[in-house]
Formats: C-alpha cells, structure tokens, sequence
C-alpha cells in the first residue's frame, strides 16, 4: 500500500511541476529554467547513477549548449522549459561545434514540460553529422519519463526523490514569488 501512496504523491507532485513551469513560462517568466538547473541535480544524480554531476553554469559563467555535466561518468544535461524541434538542433550543433564528446558520451535534453510527442529523428542526425550518437525518443526526457525511472526504483528511493521534487516545487515557487 505504501508504495501506491508514494507513486500517487511522485506523481502529483510532478504534475504540479510541470503546470508552475509551463505556466511561469508562458508568462515570459524564463528565470525558471535558472532555478531548476540547480534543483534537478539531486534527482538526476540519482535516476542517471552520476554522482558528480555538477551546474556547469557555475563552473563557467553562461556555459554554452549545456547546462549539468558529470564529466566522471560522461553525462550531460541541456534543461530547458523550450520543447520544439529548434531548441534541440541547437543544443546539438552547439554540442557538436564545442567538442563535447570529448568529455560527454551521452546528452540528454531535459525538457520542463511535456515534450513534444515526436522529434524528426532525420533532422537530429543531420545536426550531430554522425559525430555522436542522440536519439530523439531515448535523449529528449520529460518529468514524465524521470517519474517513469524513479517508479521502477526501491521505495526508499522513491520517498527521498519525492522530497527532492517537493523542493524543487518550493523553490520554484519562492523564486517567481519573489519577482513580483
């Protein structure tokens, strides 16, 4: 029964998530995607097994194409509240056009939102130009698909990821409280 009530919760929480950054977001509220960067990462670390995942952005002010990287395990996160096709070619050529694969050998693009229900696979190669490999359907995550992984996890885990999103939903709330 406790694992129901877990997963019921896991998914509240994440439904509510996604509405305060869609909503943030069609207000022109971009700052979102700022306080996610950080807010994600223990969820992340997590789900992905990379511990060292870290804010590039703090490592280098305005870190282009990619946003978290756990250059240990070889792992990158671009997070954005922008789910159409534009937003990924360009995380790709940037990804591409900066050498990453040298130190990443997997991206992933982490949408805020629900993603699109499908991505022009052709026009993704087109960007990496075979250099490294994306697929659209395994690469481009939503909270969704990071509820879907935390759900196959052991209930320990669930309830220590469910707080996490708690924060994540706290912080997201306080941040755009405190612009206006």
């Amino acid at each position: 029964m406790k694992a129901i009530e877990i997963e019921n919760q896991l998914r509240e929480v994440v439904s509510r998530l996604i509405t305060e950054v869609d909503l943030a977001t069609s207000q022109g509220r971009l700052d979102v995607n700022l306080v996610s960067e950080d807010a994600w990462i223990p969820i992340l670390r997590d789900v992905f097994r990379c511990p060292s995942l870290i804010n590039l952005n703090k490592k280098q002010k305005n870190f282009p194409g990619i946003d978290l990287g756990d250059e240990q395990d070889r792992v990158a996160f671009q997070i954005t509240a922008s789910t159409d096709l534009k937003k990924v070619k360009k995380t790709l050529s940037q990804f591409r056009e900066k050498n990453y694969k040298s130190s990443f050998d997997e991206l992933y693009i982490l949408t805020l939102t629900r993603k699109q229900s499908s991505y022009s696979q052709d026009a993704i190669d087109k960007e990496t130009l075979g250099e490294f490999l994306f697929s659209a359907k395994k690469n481009i995550i939503d909270p969704g698909d990071i509820l879907q992984r935390i759900t196959a996890m052991r209930l320990g885990a669930q309830e220590r990821l469910l707080n996490e999103f708690r924060v994540i939903l706290g912080d997201i709330k306080d941040r755009l409280a405190s612009y206006e």
